[in-house]
């Protein structure tokens, strides 16, 4: 599937201080615990931080009491092929931004906004509430073309404020992860194969997630 020396995309926002987060959580703080150089013997780090930081995935426990977690995510979910979909120059990704530009069997579906470009330019810029973000008839066509996993680039899927949350209930409800943070500036429009090593925390309705495309033989 994959070539001798295939090329890989890291799409995953660096973990560092004074980054943004979502309003509310709290934010990534990194901090040396132990330092050899006050005769420690080893460096050792210590972090706080949400679950939802940086690039991450959500599990339907975000929203359901009932449902699993991210230990629990299937691993055919974070891992195959990906669709990397060119959605630049508009506000929300609706059904239109959608449908007959996906190829057919397309599993997991990555959303390329103008959040990609900003967060190239300044990645610790503060929280930005006019993100671009799947709106629910976007995140319906998902759900009705049978996708597994659905990626975007910024902190949320959902539009900043809107209490509803239409593509977090469409898309966990129906056992559709979410990978949210992710930077796509640098990858252009194609099928890649994903690998999404998000951690396994159990219990946790989310989780950081080191993410990175290879280039698929042609």
């Amino acid at each position: 599937m994959i070539g001798n020396d295939p090329k890989i995309f890291d799409i995953s926002m660096t973990l560092e201080n004074n980054m943004a987060c979502y309003p509310k959580d709290i934010p990534y703080h990194w901090q040396r615990q132990r330092d050899m150089n006050c005769d420690c013997g080893s460096n050792v780090s210590q972090f706080e931080s949400s679950c939802h930081i940086g690039t991450h995935v959500d599990s339907p426990l975000h929203y359901y009491n009932d449902s699993y977690d991210v230990a629990s995510i299937p691993l055919t979910h974070l891992y195959g092929k990906a669709y990397v979909i060119d959605c630049l120059g508009t506000d929300a990704v609706g059904r239109e931004d959608l449908a007959g530009k996906v190829p057919e069997g397309t599993k997991r579906l990555l959303l390329k906004t103008d959040n990609s470009k900003a967060l190239a330019k300044n990645p610790r810029a503060p929280f930005n509430p006019s993100f671009v973000y799947l709106d629910a008839t976007g995140a319906e066509f998902c759900r009705e073309f049978g996708i597994i996993m659905v990626g975007i680039d910024y902190l949320s899927i959902d539009q900043s404020g809107l209490a509803s949350k239409p593509a977090h209930h469409t898309l966990l409800g129906n056992d559709i992860t979410i990978l949210e943070g992710i930077l796509l500036d640098h990858v252009p429009q194609g099928e890649y194969f994903i690998a999404c090593g998000s951690l396994k925390m159990a219990q946790s309705d989310g989780a950081p997630a080191r993410t990175v495309l290879f280039e698929l033989e042609n």
